[in-house]
């Protein structure tokens, strides 16, 4: 009887492990329970996802800072739950907030992905939802911000927009995304990282890059705000509403 219990118990964790989250909520997918993908990640499907099988729908990446980092566990202090603090999308939809894409939103122990761990992230979400992969769209704060300009600048043939927020572009090849929109956020006050990592390169792409960004890229500077400038550029509280914007534009020849 205790080895059919057994049986029973890991069939259900199994199952549990396995299922697709039920569209509208975001649910925990720690590291090492779904194949194909290294990391722990939240996953949010929207809630006409199974409406028809045959829709696609924008995918929206989003990246955490350094205090979001984690093992990818299912562990509040350690794990996926800090991704949880910030004011950002996962936050939002656990407390209500409906949008519609999918949201992936993984995580990593130091938060410095390389291109190459965030492209298998990429590729895949492409493959494993009903994905329309000329809407991709990435964001993410400080540290994730960074990593969204290295990204993008590295394979800006995939993405149809991004948002990096409080981050640095400085010292990428930002020219490579003549024709990637870009809509950068930054606090003035930003004792973390300085405002002049999204100044710098916005002003790049507008005026020192041949072909000049197409369209121009947009930067939103907070006079006096600190560090925190996602929490009101996420929300929408500041007045921008980012969602809109990103899922204004697509990119036909985006790569498989």
């Amino acid at each position: 009887m205790a080895i059919v219990n057994r049986v029973l118990l890991i069939l259900v964790v199994c199952a549990a492990q396995l299922a697709w989250a039920a569209p509208g909520q975001i649910v925990a997918r720690p590291i090492g329970t779904v194949s194909g993908i290294n990391h722990g990640f939240w996953e949010y499907l929207p809630q006409d996802y199974d409406d028809d099988p045959e829709a696609t729908f924008p995918l929206v990446i989003f990246l955490g800072g350094l205090g979001e980092a984690g093992d990818g566990s299912a562990g509040t202090t350690t794990g996926l739950e800090k991704l949880m603090s910030p004011t950002a999308p996962p936050k939002l939809i656990r407390n209500g907030r409906q949008f519609p894409f999918v949201l992936i939103s993984p995580q990593r122990f130091n938060a410095w992905w390389s291109n190459a761990e965030l492209d298998a992230v990429l590729e895949f979400a492409k493959s494993h939802y009903r994905v329309d992969p000329s809407r991709v769209y990435l964001t993410g704060l400080s540290a994730g911000a960074i990593v969204t300009w290295t990204y993008a600048a590295a394979h800006p043939q995939k993405l149809a927009a991004i948002v990096p927020i409080a981050g640095n572009g400085n010292g990428v090849n930002v020219c490579a995304l003549w024709d990637v929109p870009v809509w950068a956020f930054h606090g003035t006050s930003d004792g973390t990282v300085s405002y002049w990592g999204s100044v710098d390169p916005v002003n790049k792409l507008n005026t020192v890059c041949t072909p000049r960004a197409s369209p121009p890229a947009q930067l939103t500077l907070y006079s006096g705000v600190g560090h925190d400038s996602w929490g009101r550029t996420y929300s929408g509280s500041a007045g921008h509403d980012i969602y809109t914007w990103m899922l204004g534009y697509s990119r036909p020849q985006a790569a498989e």
